[in-house]
């Protein structure tokens, strides 16, 4: 346990120290935060974070890859840091494109039919019957409620990520060869053939869960702490240490973001921290074959990403809003919470997740 606090500490220095420069760098490049692209701007106290730098997450990436490859790069932690850095690229890519990038538009299946059919250009009116599908799969997540700023739009996050899941899966069921569920007080159950898709599928979930909660000053980062401490505990136990040191790295280097990151917040994860931690959060948990806690270990994560589901859903089918606004952080914002009282209750109820999710890891 010693040696944990001692990692726990390393990455926290190393990150504070990477803290200052990064945000430096943010400044110059003028990665800063936007309100004319940012759909929560609607709520008031989101007009003064205009300016707040973001992808401050880079602090997080760089020290727990420097750490990890330099004395902790062993075969069990391979593919969760090739996990971080895919996920932290595409989530890189986004954030710069949100800033620099010009306005998508979604084009709407029956206008592109009609460009297919009228376009004076043969070449052009074979392209638009050929990317019709495409067309297709993107006015889906629209119609979801997925906004079509200047950067990557959902679908083609959703396809990113699908490779991400599919390549955790192969490390998980054709490299390492497992196709065993645990599920407490049942034990062990082998679900064979299924196992890809119940990785697939977390991993998938896990990264959009923590992108989707970034919405508060100190709210993602102070949820992920608890989570990966629970983790943390269950690698001691199993005697998993490459996994352990890999989660004390991340906690401390979560521990020195969330002091840039409380209210009023010197910079913002990014979309390139927060996709990073909430796939490797997922990787972990699959490493340890502790899959099935994630849910309950990272319970808030699975309620936000549900809220903003239910809330796409219902507003499609009823033609209304079920919540004031989604996720459910913003939610009860619009309803009057402040966001320090949400964000301190969003901790409360992850640290006392987390525990439930210990709990019941020993059955």
């Amino acid at each position: 346990m010693g040696t944990v606090t001692g990692w726990i500490l390393l990455s926290f220095l190393l990150t504070f120290g990477l803290a200052p420069i990064i945000i430096h760098i943010l400044y110059r490049y003028r990665i800063v935060r936007k309100t004319d692209t940012d759909f929560s701007a609607i709520v008031g106290e989101r007009y003064l974070k205009a300016g707040t730098p973001i992808m401050g997450g880079l602090m997080m990436i760089i020290s727990i890859l420097l750490l990890t490859i330099i004395f902790n790069w062993h075969g069990s932690t391979v593919v969760p840091i090739v996990v971080l850095i895919i996920s932290a690229l595409l989530g890189g890519f986004d954030d710069v494109m949100n800033i620099y990038g010009r306005k998508r538009v979604i084009r709407t299946v029956d206008k592109q039919i009609k460009l297919a059919k009228v376009h004076k250009h043969l070449s052009k009116r074979i392209f638009y019957w050929i990317t019709l599908p495409w067309a297709a799969y993107k006015n889906i997540w629209f119609a979801l409620g997925s906004y079509p700023g200047n950067g990557i739009h959902a679908g083609e996050k959703i396809l990113i990520q699908l490779f991400v899941g599919c390549l955790v899966a192969w490390w998980i069921f054709f490299r390492l060869g497992w196709s065993v569920l645990w599920i407490p007080v049942i034990g062990e159950f082998d679900i064979g053939i299924l196992m890809p898709l119940v990785v697939i599928g977390l991993v998938m979930i896990m990264t959009n869960a923590v992108n989707i909660s970034d919405g508060m000053d100190g709210l993602a980062s102070g949820m992920l702490v608890p989570s990966f401490i629970a983790y943390l505990l269950i690698a001691i136990q199993q005697e998993q240490h490459e996994i352990a040191i890999l989660c004390a790295i991340t906690i401390g280097a979560l521990l020195a973001y969330i002091y840039f990151n409380i209210k009023p917040a010197r910079v913002e994860m990014g979309d390139v921290g927060t996709l990073a931690l909430g796939a490797l959060l997922a990787t972990v948990a699959l490493a340890l074959r502790r899959e099935f806690l994630l849910p309950i270990i990272g319970g808030l994560f699975f309620i936000e990403i549900g809220s903003s589901l239910l809330q796409g859903v219902y507003r499609k089918i009823v033609g209304r809003r079920l919540l004031k606004m989604a996720p459910l952080h913003l939610h009860l914002q619009v309803r009057g919470w402040s966001e320090e009282k949400t964000v301190m209750r969003f901790w409360l109820f992850s640290v006392i997740f987390a525990i439930l999710g210990l709990w019941i890891s020993q059955f």
